[in-house]
């Protein structure tokens, strides 16, 4: 992993929290697996990114 990456990501979670991010990457995987079964008919890659949401959502932070 790139290092400008992290620092970039540290950033956001400082600013954002560690939660709210976790949020956001639920929601961007739910869009991805729409997008994939919309625009592309892939149902296979949109079941992948639906379980990855689902596991993001299952995750309990309290920091």
């Amino acid at each position: 992993m790139q290092k400008e990456y992290m620092d970039i990501l540290e950033t956001l979670i400082d600013k954002l929290t560690l939660s709210a991010i976790l949020e956001m990457l639920e929601r961007i995987c739910h869009k991805k697996a729409e997008n994939l079964r919309t625009h592309w008919h892939d149902e296979t890659s949109a079941k992948l990114w639906e379980k990855a949401a689902k596991q993001i959502e299952q995750i309990n932070v309290d920091v």
